[in-house]
């Protein structure tokens, strides 16, 4: 049976979530009214990762601490394990690095009695190795209790769920879920369609301005509220158009339809990362903290590209 909960996203609306884990991207200032608004909720406990903690206690001391105060039976081998504590079981907290004190933060999560979770930017300015093992505590408390993730950074929203919604100013909506089909020529089926064509400029329409883009100098392109945001080093520009119609365009000069919200250039993609066995992603040449959403359907095909073998 489905366990429908509301939530408090602005003060004159709530939502109904009905799937257990889900994502929320918006702005900073969004983020904290909707936790203002449900902090003292029956729904909901709300976590923002950066509480103070007895900065002379262990990770140790303080797991135990929790695992009494709250009267918890979970088994603490497990929680070790699961959320990589022993490396640095015996650190003082004042002592561990940002990665390792968010992991103590969200291991409490495992031994207090509440079931429903609101958490700000779970996955922000973490290791790599710790988004990793974060993902992995997201899909396996989810399993038992719900979970409602804030950030302002649609990429890790989709990495965490595909149940993600956007908040604005004047709208509260999904993020496209519908996975649509890719259009390929029909008498083409080999995946040599890829190859890069003679390269010519894409006109771009943005604000006041016309650019001439060289598609070899876009990273990625992502579909953001009906139009799409053009992704070139560390600048963007938003195009009114539609992903599946910049699809048909760019798809010719070496790009790929990685996400149902993403197209990636494949000339910038410098590694594949597998999180889980659902969950993958892109990490590009130009930034090693930038990653890119790959669909569980993509991940095989696009291995193909690159000639990865098992």
């Amino acid at each position: 049976m489905v366990n429908i909960v509301s939530l408090n996203v602005k003060k004159d609306r709530t939502i109904e979530l009905d799937n257990h884990l889900a994502t929320i991207v918006t702005e900073p200032e969004f983020q904290d009214s909707i936790i203002k608004l449900n902090q003292n909720s029956a729904h909901f406990k709300t976590y923002t990762l950066n509480a103070s903690l007895p900065e002379r206690l262990t990770v140790k001391e303080i797991i135990k601490f929790w695992y009494k105060w709250y009267h918890s039976k979970i088994n603490l081998t497990y929680l070790y394990e699961l959320y990589k504590l022993t490396s640095f079981s015996h650190k003082k907290i004042k002592q561990l690095s940002h990665s390792e004190l968010i992991l103590v933060h969200l291991a409490k999560l495992m031994l207090v009695p509440d079931d429903k979770f609101i958490i700000k930017e779970p996955l922000q300015n973490i290791s790599i190795e710790t988004t990793h093992t974060i993902l992995n505590v997201l899909n396996e408390l989810s399993k038992t209790n719900t979970i409602v993730t804030l950030t302002n950074h649609t990429e890790q929203g989709l990495l965490i769920s595909d149940n993600c919604y956007r908040l604005n100013e004047n709208t509260f909506k999904p993020i496209e879920t519908t996975q649509q089909k890719q259009t390929i020529d029909n008498n083409t089926t080999d995946k040599k369609q890829l190859e890069r064509q003679q390269i010519k400029r894409l006109t771009v329409k943005t604000n006041e301005k016309t650019l001439f883009l060289d598609p070899i100098d876009i990273d990625y392109i992502e579909g953001q509220d009906g139009k799409v945001v053009i992704h070139v080093s560390n600048e963007h520009y938003t195009h009114d158009t539609t992903l599946q119609a910049m699809e048909s365009l760019i798809i010719p000069y070496g790009f790929y339809r990685c996400h149902r919200s993403y197209i990636v250039n494949l000339q910038k993609v410098s590694e594949i990362i597998s999180w889980s066995k659902n969950n993958y992603s892109i990490r590009l040449n130009n930034s090693k903290d930038l990653l890119v959403p790959l669909s569980r359907q993509k991940a095989k095909e696009i291995e193909q590209f690159f000639n990865i073998t098992e």
